[in-house]
């Protein structure tokens, strides 16, 4: 399995863990905690090649982003997810997915950086790979719909790399997880 496609079966694996193992078993009562939990199974799942980080500074000219967790693989970003925590509400995604599309569409201009302030670093900038995966994932309640919208069809720039997580709260049985690609 290569590039993207297994990065995307990590990362489902690791949304799948999360909710079950930790959301469910009310380990998980904030977006930081969710984010923590999140990011030791997918740590877990990703070959020894790849690494993690969160929330790293990601430069466009003078802006700066930094999204809940970037993937690397050699000098490549790999994956950029965001995660959003609202057990009790609608899934809020616009500004996420605005930050995503422009990322996207801004993808050759992007250089990731983890600086460190002390010891040796061997790499402190990344570029963002043609194969990139975007990724939005988020515990919300139920909002009584089967018929889920990618919430990246208005961005082309999103068409193709874009993977959308759910875990979908109600108050008598355990979260509804699923996924919509896009």
């Amino acid at each position: 399995m290569q590039g993207r496609k297994l990065i995307e079966k990590n990362v489902v694996n690791a949304w799948k863990l999360s909710i079950a193992n930790d959301y469910c078993k009310q380990r998980i009562n904030s977006e930081r905690s969710l984010q923590a939990s999140f990011w030791s199974y997918l740590n877990n799942l990703i070959p020894d090649d790849q690494r993690l980080f969160i929330e790293p500074k990601i430069s466009v000219g003078s802006k700066r982003i930094y999204p809940d967790i970037v993937v690397c693989r050699k000098k490549l970003v790999t994956a950029i997810i965001e995660l959003k925590y609202l057990p009790r509400a609608k899934p809020k995604f616009e500004k996420d997915i605005k930050t995503l599309a422009f990322i996207s569409r801004n993808r050759k201009r992007i250089l990731v950086s983890n600086k460190r302030f002390t010891g040796e670093t061997t790499i402190t900038e990344y570029k963002l790979s043609t194969r990139i995966l975007f990724v939005y994932a988020c515990v919300h309640k139920n909002i009584n719909t089967e018929d889920y919208p990618s919430y990246a069809s208005r961005y082309s720039s999103l068409k193709g790399c874009y993977l959308q997580l759910h875990a979908e709260t109600n108050k008598s049985n355990l979260p509804r997880v699923f996924c919509l690609s896009g």
